[in-house]
């Protein structure tokens, strides 16, 4: 996988029989199961406020730079940018950031991969509708709270950022997210960069926003505080982006999506045996919760991040249980636990209603 060069040039594998053997153990629990509980809440078109994100895209800018006063004057004019993006509030004073631009958006290798992100990105339209929508949503939760503004930019992977959030700003590094056709890709596990596309986009700054809202007991370092908080947050994506494929929400591929949830009797039965909801073992959080291929101590075939995933079930069954409960009260909802008894999740379960 080729890289864009700039200036001068625990659990060992699950065998087939056991999996069969734990799915067969579990099956009698799924005679009633179909479908996850996946009805989800959409807003009255008339009720929803109308927001149109304010969104800069700052590479057009910095490639048409040609002296080093356009770059002190640029840095000087984005201070957000500056604070959130390059963690430099002064940016505009340090002579070495100031000519890294200027070498940077001067250099041909640089401008050639620009050109190849303009053409995946265009005008930007394709997701200023999903964007404005899903931050339509936020503004309906949360009236109050101000619509932070986007900008883009192409970096070459030199910065070693992706995107970074504040309330008033979300800089996303468009570049990290190309098709995989794209000349060059970021220095990342496969299984990692395969949701860094376009269409993530969105969600992923979703996901950040949820962070503003998702509250939790930083006393509480159990296995089941850890996959509730990423259930509320899941799940907190779910109701900003109704439309939203689940796959897209978790970062499965199809497949995996419809396997896990076909096979969610197997991965509450293993939580269930090897007692891991009140684990406290870093490791193993990392080990279900983590970023990571697999999961093989529950299969070959478990993707990674199952507890993010099971969280996200249980969140939303704890809300089919408590439909008067607000999203805002389960966001701001610390005990873990709590919501997990309330939910009465006990693996498989019925269609939403």
């Amino acid at each position: 996988m080729k890289s864009l060069q700039m200036c001068s040039t625990a659990a060992c594998y699950k065998s087939l029989l056991a999996f069969l053997a734990l799915t067969i153990i579990t099956a009698c629990d799924q005679t009633d199961q179909q479908k996850l509980p996946v009805k989800k809440v959409v807003i009255e078109e008339e009720k929803m406020p109308q927001v149109q994100v304010k969104v800069e895209r700052l590479e057009q800018q910095l490639f048409s730079i040609k002296k080093r006063e356009e770059v002190v004057s640029f840095l000087k004019n984005h201070p957000a940018f500056c604070q959130d993006y390059l963690d430099i509030p002064n940016a505009s004073q340090e002579r070495v950031l100031v000519d890294k631009f200027l070498n940077l958006y001067s250099n041909a290798a640089l401008r050639s991969w620009n050109q190849e992100v303009q053409k995946e990105y265009g005008d930007f339209s394709e997701l200023s509708a999903p964007l404005n929508a899903a931050f339509s949503y936020v503004k309906y939760y949360y009236p109050k709270d101000r619509i932070p503004e986007v900008n883009t930019i192409v970096t070459g992977f030199q910065f070693d950022r992706d995107f970074s959030f504040s309330d008033s700003l979300i800089v996303v590094s468009i570049d990290y997210l190309m098709p995989d056709s794209a000349s060059y890709k970021p220095d990342m596990f496969g299984y990692i960069l395969k949701r860094y596309k376009k269409e993530y986009l969105v969600p992923m700054m979703m996901m950040a926003v949820s962070s503003k809202y998702n509250e939790h007991n930083p006393k509480d370092e159990t296995m089941l505080a850890n996959i509730i908080h990423y259930g509320k947050a899941h799940y907190f994506v779910e109701r900003m982006m109704p439309d939203l494929h689940d796959s897209l929400n978790i970062g499965y591929s199809a497949k995996e999506l419809k396997e896990t949830e076909e096979n969610l009797g197997v991965v509450w039965g293993h939580f269930i045996e090897k007692k891991l909801f009140f684990e406290t073992n870093p490791k193993l959080i990392q080990k279900y919760c983590g970023e990571s291929p697999k999961v093989v101590a529950i299969g070959d075939n478990c993707p990674g991040r199952i507890g993010r995933w099971l969280g996200w079930q249980i969140i939303r069954k704890y809300m089919k249980e408590h439909p008067e409960v607000s999203l805002q009260q389960l966001m701001k909802e610390k005990d873990a636990n709590k919501l997990f008894k309330e939910s009465k999740f006990k693996g498989p379960i019925s269609p939403a209603k």
